[in-house]
């Protein structure tokens, strides 16, 4: 159906393109005429032939992508400024919890994705 509406198409261009050039005697001037009614057709063919949306398909799955990658800066960010306003004895402190064999055991509160705090049950 689309190919049909496409030879439709540039069978009334080229139609009116020599309707045109007869009728008005433009001469030469035929020319640009011709170029100037050629682009919106050729848009309107790239349209119909859907040539735009395989880029629409790309950065849909670029956003997705892009707004995970920006989640994950602002995490990172979040915990950057609290490690930065830890003293000296707290970063020495937390180091050393963390680094307890036994730590996810003892863990009975945590910060949910949201920031929500959580029980461990």
């Amino acid at each position: 159906m689309k190919a049909l509406a496409t030879l439709i198409m540039w069978m009334v261009y080229l139609g009116s393109l020599g309707f045109l050039g007869q009728t008005l005697e433009l001469g030469p001037w035929v020319i640009l005429m011709a170029f100037v009614l050629m682009i919106p057709l050729i848009l309107i063919n790239l349209a119909m032939w859907e040539a735009f949306h395989g880029t629409e398909k790309q950065s849909s799955s670029e956003k997705v992508s892009s707004q995970a990658s920006s989640l994950e800066k602002r995490k990172r960010d979040r915990l950057d400024a609290v490690l930065r306003d830890l003293s000296d004895e707290q970063l020495a402190a937390l180091k050393t919890r963390l680094s307890e064999p036994n730590f996810e055991d003892e863990v009975h509160y945590m910060l949910g994705d949201d920031g929500e705090l959580l029980t461990k049950r």
